[in-house]
């Protein structure tokens, strides 16, 4: 055997035993970090299949002896202090040398503070959707993760009949859909997701029975020990709403959407007046069961991001309008 033939025996061998390798790497300390446990995961039409599972060495090196190249995405899976992490691994990734990252957890929510905290409301004719979204930011190097108490805790109005979906998308993530679950406290719910460095966004969603004319009953829920910002109420045009805890904040301009702040601490309501929608209706499936049940939904985030994103910074806009017709520097001037 030459050794051109020899040559060409090596790369075909590696090409059908291709290998993945790599270190863990801890973001909280900087060093490697050894003993944790990482599965290779490829997605495919019978859903995750285990490609091999291993656990980082001394020096945080990790090696799997087999992956499958050229045949799609590949997810490595790190698992630290009770979180998950994720790293995709696509085609185009080599897969010698790769860093996985990890961090350290904490309890402590105060590492993490709520940035926008928004209510979609839509009112029809026979339902009134509602749809809840809180953007989450943690700048510290830690990831917040406490079961018991939740990373995200809302309020369910009885009227929903315990139906409700949530979906959760951590940084450069995808949505998922999670659990919602009871706490001790009546109509209060909770949902545990691991707040990682970075933005991680909630939407919950649910629908209430229509009536003319109708109080929406809410309540501004936090977890606490988490800084959070004012709820803020959307409604589409030719919706209003009225009441002594809620306060417009002005128009958002390219939907014309109603924007209002919550000044209410804890329970508020809302008097309702017309009908609209800012997003596309969904077909939905009737409920077959015979008690209320929490449910998890398909991700939404992406089609809302773009009202989100306008709606925030005409909230910002309206605040600067406000403060600089208001400002006691501005005022001789103005006389």
């Amino acid at each position: 055997m030459n050794r051109f033939t020899l040559c060409a025996f090596f790369l075909t061998a590696v090409s059908l035993h291709a290998s993945m390798d790599g270190t863990v790497i801890n973001r909280s300390t900087g060093k490697p970090q050894p003993g944790v446990s990482i599965t290779l995961v490829k997605p495919g039409q019978q859903g995750m299949q285990t490609i091999g599972t291993t656990v980082s060495d001394a020096t945080g090196r990790f090696v799997f002896e087999k992956d499958e190249p050229g045949g799609g995405p590949q997810l490595l899976q790190a698992s630290y202090n009770g979180v998950t992490y994720n790293k995709l691994m696509t085609p185009n990734i080599p897969t010698s040398n790769v860093e996985l990252e990890v961090f350290e957890a904490t309890k402590s929510p105060a590492v993490a503070r709520v940035t926008q905290h928004m209510m979609l409301i839509e009112p029809s004719a026979s339902s009134i959707a509602v749809s809840e979204n809180v953007i989450v930011q943690n700048d510290s190097t830690t990831t917040y993760s406490n079961p018991p108490v939740g990373s995200l805790r809302f309020f369910l109005p009885p009227a929903a009949n315990g139906q409700v979906k949530v979906e959760a998308q951590g940084p450069q993530g995808m949505p998922l859909p999670r659990a919602a679950e009871r706490t001790e406290t009546e109509g209060i719910y909770k949902v545990d997701y691991a707040i990682k460095p970075g933005e991680t966004q909630f939407e919950v969603d649910y629908a209430l029975p229509a009536g003319s004319p109708f109080t929406f009953r809410g309540e501004v829920v936090n977890v606490k020990g988490m800084p959070s910002g004012p709820l803020h109420l959307i409604v589409p045009a030719g919706v209003t709403l009225a009441g002594k805890d809620i306060q417009s904040v002005g128009t958002e301009p390219k939907t014309q959407a109603n924007i209002y702040t919550v000044i209410a601490p804890g329970a508020f309501s809302a008097e309702i007046a017309g009908v609209g929608a800012l997003r596309t209706p969904e077909p939905t499936q009737p409920d077959q069961s015979d008690s209320p049940q929490v449910t998890e939904g398909q991700p939404q985030i992406y089609r809302h991001m773009g009202w989100l994103l306008g709606l925030a910074l005409a909230i910002l806009a309206v605040g600067l309008v406000f403060l600089y017709t208001n400002s006691p520097v501005r005022a001789p001037y103005g006389k």
